[in-house]
């Protein structure tokens, strides 16, 4: 029986929508794996991640090649379970599609790390895709929720699109300082982590690696600060539990469960 907690962690273990490596299906899989060689504890705040009020709800079965089936399974699980947070292992970029349709009324600050603009209307003819990813998601809850960061690979009309839209967008450059990344990071109520957008050097094993990346200690210099609702880390292309990409993903994964605890914790003792 699975317990009642406040954060559930569920994987989505969906990769139809990748064009050019697939193979993230295996994600949540072996990143669970990848965390058995890693410490519980974490340095920066001070805590075991086995005593924070979270749970992992395994994975959904999704449909391959099905977007709409999938979606449903999707929409259908979060309607028979309730918690106050939430962490999803995906899978490619486009399981954020089924994520923002569903809690869309309780989204107010997306924010997208990513190398990529994934602001295509179309790629490859379908609309449905990790190369579009952000574009939907700026319909489903509106261009003024949604922030893009990290980016460093764009086409020419992406970019005037995300213009044109009026998106808010920050650069890798922009962000190679860690106050501008944490001042954004700690507004969002949804952070979407895409692992492209660190360096290959630190995560090669991505759908689409791109040079000049982020380094990852400068999103843990940023960890303290976060509070989201909601998470999801995706396009994770892992070949076996020992991968670096796959042990960095549960390494961040670790620190989020944990901050999202704390500060769930925090808030309900200031409650009382």
């Amino acid at each position: 029986m699975f317990q009642e907690k406040r954060i559930r962690i569920i994987g989505i273990p969906y990769d139809s929508g990748q064009t050019y490596l697939t193979g993230s299906r295996f994600a949540p899989y072996l990143i669970r794996l990848a965390s058995d060689s890693i410490e519980e504890y974490s340095l920066v705040f001070g805590k075991d991640i086995r005593a924070t009020d979270a749970s992992d709800w395994g994975d959904i079965e999704v449909s391959f090649g099905d977007f709409a089936e999938t979606k449903r399974r999707v929409h259908n699980v979060l309607n028979n379970i309730s918690s106050e947070k939430y962490v999803f292992i995906g899978g490619d970029h486009s399981i954020t599609f089924f994520i923002t349709s569903f809690f869309r009324k309780k989204i107010s600050n997306y924010v997208h790390l990513d190398a990529h603009a994934d602001f295509e209307d179309s790629y490859l003819g379908s609309k449905i895709n990790h190369n579009c990813v952000l574009r939907r998601v700026g319909e489903i809850l509106g261009w003024e929720r949604i922030k893009l960061v990290g980016l460093r690979s764009v086409s020419e009309k992406a970019l005037s699109d995300l213009k044109k839209f009026g998106v808010e967008y920050y650069t890798i450059y922009e962000v190679s300082d860690s106050d501008v990344l944490c001042d954004i990071l700690s507004k969002a109520d949804y952070i979407s982590i895409d692992m492209d957008v660190f360096d290959p050097a630190f995560a090669p094993e991505v759908g689409n690696p791109e040079p000049f990346g982020l380094d990852p200690k400068k999103l843990f210099f940023c960890i303290r600060k976060i509070n989201p609702k909601i998470v999801d880390l995706v396009e994770l292309i892992p070949n076996s539990p020992n991968s670096i990409t796959a042990i960095l993903a549960a390494s961040i994964l670790r620190e989020i469960i944990i901050a999202m605890d704390i500060h769930h914790a925090d808030a309900s003792s200031s409650s009382t």
